[in-house]
């Protein structure tokens, strides 16, 4: 297993060079990657013995035509794919997103506003993909990465929020200090979402490990965190998790997404405005600026990272449920607790 484990995880690296800047990501390249790792690392043997065929595994990977806007690429694993609906031009820009009135409470079925496209459709349309045996295994590869990539997005809070200010990318934002001692600077709203919290929090603990080197390879950061996830999860915490649906899980991100302290909203009445003075953000009209401080990161970094966890372990469930045919629910791993 070891050895399916190295083919399967490390190579996608090629499909970073048509990535778009790091603000565009829901979760961010590292948080991204956090997912489909700790997905992978929790998928029965008959699933990854699955991924193995439709991967070519062992004729050194699979080319997948061009296809949706994306370009002929060649895989060997899934983790990086994840990233693959990143590209430019997005090939459905809209199945990032659920997007909703400023006056909804919740979300109780996984159903898109108005009939139109969102994160649920992707998710329906490509697990079914993925579960269909008689597709191609270059549609499947392509399904499979695209669901991973929905999964991460509905646990990103500001995935789950208003099309006028695009989830948090029309709200400028001042950060008091540093993301940890990372590079990364938000200029939106949503990059806060997207990378500060991770790298000031999950990402900065593993800095501050007494193992960290510097010279790790660009990655390792991401599978260090994966480690930690894993060992802290118990199997009863995991079932938990999984017991709900995608619909669930969205309203999760929706109830962290309008909480006053977030600032992504302000709530007046029946609706969270804008501002406390415009309901929405109309065309041409100035952004709002607000202020991200180290107590910021401090109290929210935790919820992000559990929304990371939720997000990988899930993955993990529903690609395991459209794989492995003897799979009903969660089994302990080597370093899991009951």
């Amino acid at each position: 297993m070891e050895r399916l484990a190295a083919f399967l995880l490390p190579l996608l690296m090629a499909a970073l060079y048509y990535i778009s800047p790091v603000n565009a990501f829901a979760w961010g390249e590292y948080g991204h990657l956090t997912v489909c790792d700790l997905a992978y690392r929790n998928l029965t043997d008959p699933s990854k013995e699955e991924l193995k065929r439709i991967f070519h595994a062992g004729q050194a990977g699979i080319t997948v035509r061009s296809r949706d806007g994306v370009e002929l690429r060649h895989y060997t694993s899934f983790n990086v794919g994840c990233l693959e609906q990143d590209v430019r031009p997005r090939p459905h820009p809209r199945d990032h997103f659920v997007n909703v009135d400023r006056s909804t409470k919740s979300i109780s079925q996984a159903t898109c506003p108005a009939g139109g496209a969102c994160a649920f459709a992707g998710i329906e349309r490509d697990l079914g993909v993925l579960k269909d045996r008689s597709k191609s295994d270059e549609d499947r590869v392509f399904a499979l990465m695209a669901v991973g990539h929905w999964i991460g997005d509905i646990h990103q809070p500001l995935h789950i929020s208003f099309a006028d200010d695009v989830g948090g990318n029309s709200i400028k934002v001042r950060l008091t200090g540093g993301c940890g001692t990372s590079d990364y600077r938000p200029s939106v709203f949503h990059g806060v979402w997207d990378n500060c919290l991770l790298e000031a929090g999950m990402f900065e603990r593993v800095r501050q490990r007494a193992d960290y080197r510097s010279d790790w390879s660009e990655r390792t950061i991401t599978y260090r965190a994966v480690d930690s996830l894993l060992v802290n999860t118990t199997l009863t915490e995991e079932k938990s998790m999984v017991g709900t649906d995608p619909a669930a899980w969205a309203n999760e991100s929706f109830q962290i997404t309008v909480e006053p302290d977030v600032l992504y909203c302000v709530k007046v009445g029946d609706s969270c405005q804008y501002t406390d003075t415009e309901p929405e953000l109309v065309d041409g009209a100035p952004q709002k600026r607000v202020q991200i401080t180290q107590a910021y990161l401090t109290q929210f970094s935790p919820v992000a990272q559990e929304r990371v966890r939720q997000a990988g372990f899930r993955l993990a469930h529903l690609i395991n449920l459209a794989l492995d045919a003897n799979y009903r629910e969660p089994i302990q791993n080597s370093t899991q607790l009951p």
